[in-house]
């Protein structure tokens, strides 16, 4: 066929696809331009390369699109893009919703990496058409692949390397011509802004992902607008591809705009609006103007002479006339009572080394109590020296900016701080010794450069229930003091639980910690251990489904949550598996969702009810366990991903010393447990036990149905001199808890001797012994291997295995995964 014939027939097959379809969306016109205004056409050609078609021609009929063609927003009016910003000119495809169509999809890749996603119709001779532009084109192109592995629920796809590097990307399903809607790769995401409230000049930050071009840390842009009006570009202080800090420039005080866009893209790559309160003053303005000093009111701070009185009085002047601030001058201040924080009022000493307000007598309570708004604690040691019982040093129910600046809070044995309900809490260069604080549903919280010192085995650094809008960046944690047993914590960071209610919008990034696991499993619970840890149970399966609607969904009986952070919807099974939508109202059993369905649920959807963790950034840090950490068995865990979480990226960490580098896990099917959309990359693991576990875990009853893992990726890590197993595929008892478009790409194992093992309750160590799943366990389906390296290397040979799967009902695809130098398992799955 000539190639004129082969363009009439392609615009013949468009222009039937349209008619047949109704209900899609979409205008024709006779232009379509690849610059816009300018209107000129493409050329064409059709080369066929292998598994891909290009179709570099969309014909004369085809318009420009716009962005809110695609769903995506942009700030308006819109502002001329900056230099260095990628051109892309997308066509306006018709789109219908019969059709095949994308419930969720991971969202980060490259070419020659794999994206994986859930939908409908997804299967058989469905194709994907794939839109890119090279950085300085004048024009575009499609590419139309096919997918690697696909059936009801799940496919993936493989980016062609033709594609431009670290560009963005649109998808569209295509079936005979008919597409379903376009989902976007390395598209900008803000997901939440810190500060949200703040005085011209302050730095804050974008948090997110793909926030920076090319997943770099050189450039980002950052735009401030009112709502109705125009705006300016903000220059960038700091980048990563999941933060971007800049100041505030000099803006009347009011609410803005913040958007933001990574430099791919062109119109399409912007994200935003994030609402930014421009404030008059300073929450803390005017506490500097009248200062009472504690010894105008008789503290001697000689370490000896009972101070309570005189700092009462001086407290309870400072709040007659706040805000105002009370001074303590270096020396060492002795209270045998409790003391009250006033709102607007700044406790100011000299220094944390030479300021000291130290509690002298039992007490059974808190050191300090209150502190609702407004307060400061800046340059002083507070020391509860045991004395508070079983209170925090800190008793703050319910705060509104409390910020704690250069402070020591020594509170050995007990927490430092607990609040249950804060917003906007600060604590910078600070050291805590402490047994961990408890945050509740906190939100706007800023922990930075600080020095956490654990004791008593405590639970963690900081615990979140709730809430969100959570950071830690360059934080330093160990244990106050190795020589002492009570001088250890038990490795943990961070621990959430969904008690009360859903989460969202976390970010760690250049934390440090150093010896940061159980030390000795006779005297604490050594199931435990997990650094950054994602503990999120409690969801129940409905299925008294009645009916959907775009943003709605009924069940047969539907009460509003009593949970701060209220509840999520998530389709575990059937149709629009994937997908997670939180509750924002509910009545006569009805849900209104926060955002649309992508893919509206039907009678064969099932859906979990449950509090949920999601966006969250974990993005180089270093994290250290300890040297036991193949001489006994424990849950020393960089990350543990546990339950219901989604959306959460673990990105360029160095972790080593680990029982378990990094895990994901899902539990009871039956309540619908289950960890989607997950990102692993560009992280190194050394030293360790074991690399990756992944996994449905401490199974007590199933679902049939009910998916374990769904669109998790785990890519470009590194593995070097484990002592066990590199990937610790697990399954448990009983049926659902299944995983589905596994993907492992592009990562390196080196000296090991177990390389990637498939089998039956993996989480325990036993060397060589690897046991065959029940007749009825979780599965794993369509778990695609590529381009992963497997080197034995200096482990042990005799009994090392390179791949075993014991799970004969399990499905692969391998593509240029390779093991090297083990005793058997060096030719990896049958595809």
């Amino acid at each position: 066929m000539g190639q004129f014939a082969k363009y009439l027939s392609f615009l013949i097959a468009i222009t039937i696809a349209l008619a047949a379809c109704p209900g899609s969306a979409g205008v024709i016109s006779d232009s379509w331009s690849i610059e816009g205004p300018n209107k000129e056409a493409s050329a064409i050609a059709f080369p066929s390369i292998g598994g891909t078609t290009q179709l570099d021609h969309y014909g004369p009929m085809q318009r420009d699109a716009e962005p809110s063609d695609f769903g995506f927003p942009s700030p308006n009016p819109e502002p001329a893009l900056p230099s260095g910003v990628d051109a892309f000119n997308p066509p306006a495809f018709a789109v219908s919703t019969n059709s095949p169509s994308i419930a969720e999809m991971s969202k980060t890749a490259d070419s020659d990496e794999i994206v994986s996603m859930t939908g409908v119709e997804l299967n058989n001779t469905t194709r994907f058409d794939l839109f890119s532009q090279d950085r300085s084109a004048r024009r575009g192109s499609i590419i139309s692949v096919e997918a690697l592995r696909a059936d009801d629920t799940a496919a993936t796809i493989l980016l062609p390397s033709s594609l431009p590097a670290w560009s963005m990307y649109l998808i569209w399903p295509e079936r005979g011509g008919i597409r379903g809607k376009a989902f976007a790769i390395n598209r900008t995401e803000a997901w939440w802004l810190g500060p949200d409230n703040a005085v011209a000049g302050t730095v804050i930050s974008v948090y997110g992902r793909n926030l920076a071009k090319s997943n770099g840390t050189s450039r980002s842009f950052v735009y401030i607008k009112t709502a109705e009006g125009s705006g300016r570009y903000v220059s960038p202080i700091s980048v990563n591809p999941f933060k971007v800090d800049f100041r505030i420039p000099e803006l009347e005080a009011g609410s803005y705009e913040v958007w933001i866009h990574n430099g791919h893209g062109g119109r399409f790559g912007w994200s935003g609006p994030l609402p930014l309160k421009v404030l008059a003053q300073s929450p803390w303005a005017g506490q500097d103007r009248q200062t009472f000093n504690v010894k105008s009111f008789g503290a001697l701070g000689n370490g000896s002479t009972d101070d309570t009185a005189a700092i009462q009085a001086a407290l309870k002047a400072a709040k007659n006339a706040a805000p105002s601030t009370v001074y303590f001058p270096a020396g060492t201040y002795v209270v045998t009572s409790s003391l009250e924080a006033p709102n607007d009022v700044r406790w100011l000493g000299d220094n944390r080394e030479s300021t000291e307000i130290r509690l002298n007598s039992n007490i059974d309570r808190s050191m300090v109590h209150d502190a609702d708004e407004n307060v400061q604690f800046e340059g002083l040691t507070l020391d509860a020296n045991g004395k508070t019982g079983s209170h925090p040093l800190l008793w703050i129910p319910s705060a509104k900016n409390l910020r704690l600046e250069s402070v020591r809070l020594s509170a050995w044995g007990v927490a430092a701080l607990e609040t249950h309900d804060a917003t906007s809490l600060y604590v910078n260069s600070s050291e805590l010794i402490e047994n961990g604080s408890f945050y509740g549903s906190s939100r706007q919280v800023f922990m930075t450069d600080n020095r956490f010192r654990m004791t008593g085995y405590g639970e963690s650094v900081a615990s979140l229930w709730g809430g969100g809008d959570f950071s830690m960046v360059g934080n330093d944690l160990a244990n106050a003091d190795e020589n002492r047993d009570d001088g250890h914590g038990i490795g943990r960071f961070f621990v959430a639980q969904g008690h009360f209610g859903s989460m969202k919008n976390m970010y760690w990034g250049n934390n440090i910690s150093r010896q940061a696991a159980p030390h000795d499993c006779s005297k604490v619970d050594c199931n435990k251990g997990e650094q950054i840890c994602f503990e999120i149970v409690g969801s129940t399966l409905k299925d008294d489904f009645k009916g959907a609607t775009g943003n709605t969904v009924s069940f047969g009986s539907l009460s509003p949550s009593s949970k701060a952070g209220g509840q999520d919807l998530v389709i575990v099974g059937g149709k629009g598996a994937g997908q997670r939508r939180h509750i924002a109202a509910v009545s006569d059993n009805r849900a209104t969702l926060d955002r649309p369905w992508n893919v509206v649920p039907d009678s064969s959807s099932r859906f979990a009810l449950a509090a949920t963790a999601s966006q969250a950034a974990i993005y180089n840090n270093v994290f250290q366990g300890r040297p036991t950490y193949n001489q006994h068995d424990s849950n020393s865990t960089a990350v543990l991903l546990w339950g219901n979480v989604y959306d959460v990226v673990v990105d360029r960490n160095r972790i080593s010393q680990m029982r378990h580098g990094m895990m994901t896990v899902a539990l009871d099917p039956a309540f619908g447990l289950s960890p989607y959309f997950l990102q692993y990359s560009n992280n190194m693991v050394t030293d360790s036990n074991s690399g990756l576990y992944v996994g449905t875990t401490f199974s007590r009853s199933g679902a049939a149905g009910v998916w374990g893992g769904l669109g998790n990726i785990y890519r470009k890590n590194g593995f070097n001199n484990l002592s066990h197993i590199g990937v610790e595929y697990e399954t448990w008892d009983f049926d659902g808890g299944d995983y589905d478009g596994t993907v492992f790409e592009w990562n390196k194992f080196t000296n090991l001797p177990y390389g990637f093992i498939d089998a039956y309750q993996l989480l325990w160590t036993y060397t060589g012994r690897f046991k065959t799943p029940p007749a009825r366990s979780s599965l794993k389906h369509n778990t695609i291997l590529y381009k992963n390296f497997f080197d034995r290397g200096s482990a042990f040979f005799v009994g090392s295995v390179g791949f075993r799967t014991l799970q004969p009902q399990n499905t692969w695809l391998n593509i240029d995964t390779t093991w090297t130098g083990f005793a058997s398992g060096n030719a990896g799955p049958m595809n």
